[in-house]
């Protein structure tokens, strides 16, 4: 009986595929994300509130600029650019980001995921500051309540200005 020797290449391909299911396992298991790799945010959010230096706006489905901002987020945080564990908005920061600066929160019934391996989790409110310190690292705070939690996704500036852009074309005010 003539036995056959395992190729070099089907020695690769199966170390090939044992290593990707090791680099997805890594990646899913800790936050939970089965699909971490793709790149893809649709959630359209229940209710949308922008605070615009002092004055708070709301917006809903089908109210004009809706769209534009829902696109626009979804966009910007499908493809986040960076994320940093450690950074949070204290409740003194989100009162005052509310009260004098530009801030966008979108609101969901329901907790829903942005695609990352990182700890980001899942979320009721999305929490975006469009002016002050966090705007200018462009980040993206989540929480299931009220408050934010510790995490952030940082976009591109490039997205980030189309967001800033989008919002203050819905609320029909010069960025």
């Amino acid at each position: 009986m003539i036995r056959k020797q395992p190729s070099s290449l089907s020695a690769l391909t199966v170390l090939v595929i044992i290593a990707g299911l090791i680099v997805w396992a890594v990646n899913a298991l800790p936050n939970g994300d089965l699909l971490w790799f793709w790149r893809d945010f649709n959630a359209q959010a229940d209710w949308i509130i922008v605070y615009w230096d002092g004055v708070e706006y709301m917006l809903f489905p089908g109210d004009p600029g809706y769209d534009a901002v829902m696109d626009a987020f979804a966009d910007a945080v499908a493809h986040w650019a960076g994320y940093e564990g450690s950074v949070g908005l204290s409740a003194e920061s989100l009162t005052h980001y509310r009260t004098a600066e530009r801030f966008l929160e979108l609101h969901y019934n329901q907790p829903v995921l942005v695609h990352t391996r990182h700890l980001y989790p899942r979320a009721r409110t999305f929490f975006v500051p469009l002016s002050g310190s966090h705007a200018k690292w462009r980040r993206v705070f989540a929480g299931l309540l009220d408050t934010p939690r510790a995490g952030v996704l940082n976009l591109s500036a490039a997205r980030f200005e189309h967001l800033r852009a989008a919002v203050a074309q819905a609320i029909h005010v010069a960025p």
